[in-house]
């Protein structure tokens, strides 16, 4: 056997390093435990650190070439921004790096502005790469995420069923970037699917929606905004209130002064007044008095700055008693109103002055004075 041909192991060598084995060996079970568990989390961290090793290599490799994908094609863009014609000869592109090409196409877009948009554009066409932009749209959260990007920055209507699904996606930054792609296609058309869509997405920040109403500007907002919250029943809708000052004055006028004759809720009424300050329509002032007098320091404070809007000239007397009001942020708004008043002068800020009672008005209106004087 091959054992028996093997020379055997010197004693002063096996038996020596068996002995010295036996003398720290415990001879307890629990300690023998712990040994071997101490063993095994050695061997375990030894091998996460080796895969942190590897990982960061390849990361670092990947990067550099990266990198280096970056810079070859950074002159070709260059040139795409620059010309109408497609430059040549165009640099190999392979299958693997059109995610790459993508990534950097879409930051080339951020940095530009107008007609270099535009041929950047046409650029993408030219070779093809809209397609693959299409494609990612099947694939996982990033790769959307990505083919959304693109195709927000081409803001072709051609592309519209591709995007459109994705509105309805169940993940959240897919669903909004779809909307916001589909507004750059058509902002009208968009308003139109994403509002009404926004009152049974209560996972739609009203942030996010406030930023796409931004994006689509007040005359897409407006019309679709006042028709989900009046041709609804969904209590829900009432989240979206807060989005009617980002639509057209004009249009949501009479929402506002219907909301204002009904004494709907405080924070329906800010919009209300916040729609009527932007419309400043003279003939709201008497809605504007009454809801000086709310009870609600929020509505005061709004139909003030409504008010201070179309201010006039013996309007003092007006403001002179919200001096005195509770509310700091009310006290604040009427000074600045009586100190901005037009043909205000600092004799009869000071004539003023002297008739607060109120030691905290009196303190608002020497600030307003301050401020004016600057």
């Amino acid at each position: 056997m091959l054992s028996e041909r093997l020379p055997a192991c010197p004693a002063w060598l096996c038996e020596t390093s068996r002995q010295a084995w036996l003398s720290i060996w415990p001879e307890d079970a629990m300690l023998q435990l712990a040994l071997y568990c101490a063993l095994g989390l050695g061997a375990l961290t030894l091998l996460v650190m080796l895969q942190v090793m590897l990982l960061g290599e390849l990361a670092r490799r990947r990067a550099s070439r990266r990198q280096q994908f970056n810079e070859q094609w950074r002159p070709f863009f260059a040139l795409c921004s620059l010309g109408d014609e497609l430059p040549a000869p165009a640099p190999t592109l392979p299958r693997g790096q059109q995610l790459w090409f993508l990534l950097q196409w879409n930051r080339t877009q951020l940095q530009l502005r107008g007609a270099a948009r535009e041929r950047m554009n046409r650029a993408l066409v030219a070779l093809g790469m809209d397609q693959h932009a299409l494609v990612l749209l099947r694939g996982r959260v990033r790769s959307k995420l990505i083919g959304l990007t693109c195709l927000r920055h081409l803001a072709d209507p051609a592309y519209w069923n591709d995007v459109q699904p994705l509105l309805v996606n169940r993940n959240v930054t897919v669903s909004l970037a779809s909307a916001q792609t589909l507004i750059a296609m058509d902002a009208t058309r968009a308003m139109q699917l994403i509002l009404p869509a926004a009152v049974s997405r209560p996972d739609w920040a009203l942030p996010r929606l406030a930023s796409l109403c931004q994006q689509a500007g007040e005359q897409a907002v407006t019309l679709p905004l006042l028709i989900a919250l009046s041709g609804s029943e969904d209590p829900r809708r009432e989240r979206l209130v807060p989005l009617l000052v980002h639509g057209d004055p004009r249009h949501a006028a009479p929402w506002a002064r219907a909301r204002l004759a009904e004494d709907a809720a405080p924070e329906q009424l800010q919009v209300a007044l916040r729609c009527l300050c932007e419309l400043g329509d003279p003939r709201d002032r008497g809605r504007l008095l009454r809801a000086l007098q709310h009870s609600h320091a929020d509505v005061r404070l709004a139909a003030l700055q409504a008010l201070h809007k179309q201010a006039r000239s013996d309007d003092s007397a007006l403001f002179m008693p919200l001096l005195g009001d509770p509310s700091w942020w009310v006290r604040q708004a009427a000074a600045d109103s009586l100190a901005t008043l037009p043909g205000a002068t600092p004799e009869g800020l000071q004539m003023l002055f002297r008739q607060v009672q109120d030691r905290y008005g009196q303190d608002a209106l020497r600030r307003a004075m301050a401020e004016v004087k600057r």
